[in-house]
């Protein structure tokens, strides 16, 4: 009897121990999604003079927090409807600012099928002529890559895709799709905003062409009129 109570109470005590671990391990999980999905707000929230400053400024940051090798910030040119394409406005690797110019179709490849799904991709199994990362120790292929659809209100504005050696913890991927839903509200906000600044100036430039057409009538007129009296 002795010895099953004393088996039961060290059973006991490593459930607790397990659990008290498994406690600390979610409070810290919390703390971190806090202190990111502060840190993100507060760089949405900041001035930006381009939404490509701002993407660069979002996927530098996002690369380091969640502790990833690389990523790329894909932004949906819909401008033209019948020519829709996802432009890389923004790319950053091993604290370098990477430079490319890089279109893609709608629809077309794991950033467009993303898009297209609306839905979050994680690959654990990356052919090894997909991408790779460049380091001062040379070239290596990353194993894990996440794409996170832009969205909002179901309307999608671009994707987010991030490469690791590691995988994506589920914490880390729920964190990757609220930061990106954010982002999706911005640039969703940034375009109206950038659309009604259009609307307003074309609108003042249609009503300093009319002025001027008016002044011109007006001339017209105060000509004809000195015409006649003549």
């Amino acid at each position: 009897v002795l010895g099953k109570a004393i088996v039961n109470l060290r059973n006991t005590l490593k459930e607790s121990k397990e659990e008290e671990a498994l406690r600390r391990k979610e409070d810290e999980q919390r703390s971190w999604t806090a202190e990111g999905l502060a840190k993100f707000g507060e760089i949405l929230r900041s001035e930006k003079d381009s939404l490509e400053d701002l993407s660069y400024e979002i996927i530098s940051n996002l690369v380091k927090y969640i502790d990833a090798n690389q990523g790329g910030f894909y932004l949906l040119d819909d401008n033209d409807p019948g020519d829709k394409f996802f432009n890389l406005t923004a790319c950053y690797a091993y604290e370098r600012r990477k430079y490319a110019d890089r279109r893609i179709d709608w629809g077309e490849g794991l950033v467009g099928a993303c898009a297209l799904e609306k839905q979050t991709t994680v690959l654990t199994k990356v052919p090894d002529s997909y991408l790779q990362i460049t380091s001062g120790l040379g070239k290596a292929n990353p194993k894990n890559i996440i794409l996170v659809p832009l969205k909002v209100n179901d309307e999608v504005h671009g994707v987010l895709e991030l490469a690791s050696f590691h995988p994506f913890e589920k914490f880390k991927v729920d964190f990757i799709e609220k930061v990106a839903e954010s982002i999706a509200s911005t640039i969703s906000s940034v375009k109206i905003n950038i659309r009604t600044a259009k609307l307003l100036r074309e609108s003042q430039e249609q009503a300093e062409i009319l002025q001027a057409q008016e002044e011109q009538m007006r001339q017209n007129m105060e000509e004809w009129q000195a015409t006649q009296e003549e």
